[in-house]
């Protein structure tokens, strides 16, 4: 079929990934999208709005950032003492 549409996946790459995250743990307090895309552009690794979504929305996923009415903001926190519990406390 000719006519049929296919859905396409927007795909990312781990560069943006990382570039994403340095970029949301650097920001005090949530920011905006544009925002975030302004930082991005200055940085050297300019992206699109639709891989910036998906990005986010991976993060979203993962419990490693949130969104709220003022923007996104990165809320994981990695802690030696919570990781040493993690590798050495009792399971249950």
């Amino acid at each position: 079929m000719a006519s049929a549409k296919t859905a396409r996946t927007l795909d990312v790459t781990l560069s943006t990934v990382e570039q994403v995250q340095e970029v949301l743990r650097g920001v005090e307090g949530p920011a905006s999208r544009n925002r975030l895309l302004a930082d991005l552009r200055e940085s050297g690794h300019a992206t699109t709005r639709q891989r910036l979504n998906r990005v986010l929305g991976y993060f979203f996923r993962m419990g490693l950032a949130v969104e709220g009415s003022k923007g996104v903001q990165w809320t994981h926190v990695e802690s030696e003492s919570l990781r040493r519990a993690l590798a050495t406390g009792r399971r249950l």
